[in-house]
């Protein structure tokens, strides 16, 4: 008849003030780690009033560390920032695997926001404000794209300040006269054919005074790098 098999025993950890509890088997893991040889008894322990063996880490962090021990994954939060500690507490545990996993997804994130800021700069806006107060258009974008908008550069034709408001546009925005007209159809159909596309609408104030706006972006290929 077999013998019955060894139940796993159950510890109690007091990690700098946290208590956790876990098998011998999952602390003893990764045996060349400082986990496994305090808990293979081959390094010294202490335990506190209440019998929980006491570890001098980072309480709220070993948490991570505990999971790692059980799942052989690196389970972390979304938005997780405190890389710095959890790297030096898996140093401290002396867990290798932990810590190469670590450096590994360290960097995984690191190329990503790379990735992602190279994504967002070929990229480039334009906006449209329309006061109902006043009706005038206001738009802000890159002059020499702002400058090809025909439907804005007719309502500057007898004025001899245009290209000056129009090296503003960016920062401050090109705001038409007071009593120009402009085609919001036209001027739409413009940016369009100019590869952008609408990605944002918003409104503020009330009916009579609101200010509308519209957001336009496009992706920066070769046909529009010289515009």
């Amino acid at each position: 008849m077999d013998s019955p098999a060894v139940a796993d025993e159950v510890l109690n950890l007091n990690v700098g003030g946290c208590i956790y509890t876990t098998s011998r088997s999952t602390l003893t893991r990764f045996p060349d780690s400082m986990l496994g040889s305090m808990f293979s008894d081959r390094l010294p322990s202490n335990v506190d009033d209440c019998n929980r063996y006491v570890i001098d880490g980072d309480g709220p962090t070993f948490r991570h560390i505990l999971n790692f021990l059980r799942r052989s994954k690196l389970i972390l939060p979304d938005n997780f920032q405190e890389w710095d500690i959890l790297s030096a507490e898996a140093d401290f545990y002396q867990i290798q695997e932990l810590i190469q996993l670590i450096d590994e997804t360290r960097e995984q994130n690191r190329q990503s926001q790379i990735e992602e800021q190279e994504a967002i700069k070929s990229y480039e806006f334009l906006e449209v404000e329309f006061e109902c107060a006043n009706g005038q258009w206001l738009i802000f974008g890159k002059p020499k794209l702002v400058g090809q908008l025909s439907a804005i550069k007719c309502c500057f034709a007898q004025l001899a300040n245009y290209k000056s408001q129009l090296k503003k546009a960016e920062v401050y925005g090109l705001t038409t006269p007071r009593g120009k007209s402009v085609k919001r159809l036209q001027l739409f159909k413009e940016i369009t054919e100019l590869g952008f596309m609408l990605v944002c609408t918003s409104s503020s104030g009330g009916d009579e005074r609101s200010t509308d706006r519209w957001t336009f972006s496009r992706h920066v290929a070769e046909d529009f790098l010289n515009i």
